[in-house]
């Protein structure tokens, strides 16, 4: 089967909810059919993957939290399958479950909504945005948006760096990535962000340097500093603090709407 653009017609495409939440299938399923599009609705990942075999939809709705099988192992089976992982994936965490992004593989999912967003009429909305095509459009206005904050985000991670670079982007901020200490400081003697988001773990310098030469910088000191990392002993967490860093938070334990939120706090102060 081809897979069709995103510019077909609403109407020829076919779309798999897959969600361990009965009530919530049912309703999203409902709102989808009257949005034009056909559905299928299946509350059992074994069953679901199954599904995606047997139907090849067009798009997947899928929730992390689903019996049998849940949100990441279908995601693993069907990037290994190379019929299937070209069909884009809506992750959902409609019952709050913070994401795990480790477990996601890498270019497997196409947006992300989560529990703040997780009303049928805003998937919706996101379903017919995808299929006219304007998702970039929309990334475009947003970004260039007049008093958009800039974050320099310094992050090494691939798979990270693509879910939080689409998420930060959807959250009308400015960004501007380094992939190492080096390049942060590079990108450091151009601009003045309103936040620094920062990994510890970094190839050649690591964060707890960087740190300490951004505390150095008369000019860049002041800005606000949130550490993203996977170190999680109340004495890097103390040792960060110590060198300036205004809020910490890990990795493995935090929501994407939870990172976004701290960000706007930090940025108003």
């Amino acid at each position: 089967m081809d897979f069709v653009s995103p510019m077909v017609s609403k109407f020829k495409q076919k779309i798999l909810i897959i969600t361990g939440d009965g009530s919530f299938g049912e309703r999203l399923m409902d709102v989808i059919k009257r949005g034009g599009y056909r559905v299928d609705l299946v509350k059992n990942g074994v069953e679901g993957i199954k599904t995606i075999f047997n139907t090849l939809p067009h798009l997947i709705l899928l929730d992390i939290v689903v019996s049998g099988a849940d949100g990441y192992e279908i995601l693993v089976e069907k990037k290994s399958e190379p019929m299937l992982a070209k069909i884009p994936v809506f992750l959902m965490s409609n019952q709050g479950v913070p994401i795990n992004m480790r477990r996601i593989p890498e270019d497997s999912v196409a947006e992300f909504i989560l529990a703040l967003h997780g009303q049928p009429d805003y998937i919706l909305q996101r379903i017919n945005r995808y299929f006219n095509n304007d998702i970039e459009q929309e990334r475009i206005e947003r970004s260039g948006a007049v008093g958009a904050k800039e974050i320099l985000w310094i992050e090494d991670d691939k798979l990270i760096a693509n879910i939080l670079t689409k998420k930060f982007i959807s959250s009308g901020f400015d960004l501007v990535h380094a992939k190492t200490g080096d390049e942060a400081l590079d990108r450091l003697k151009h601009i003045i962000p309103n936040i620094i988001i920062l990994d510890l773990l970094l190839p050649g310098m690591n964060g707890f340097d960087l740190l300490q030469r951004i505390n150095s910088d008369t000019q860049v000191k002041k800005v606000p500093i949130l550490i993203l990392s996977n170190l999680s002993k109340p004495s890097d967490i103390e040792r960060a603090k110590i060198l300036g860093a205004d809020k910490y938070l890990v990795k493995a334990t935090v929501s994407l709407d939870q990172i976004v939120a701290e960000v706007n706090v930090l940025c108003k102060k």
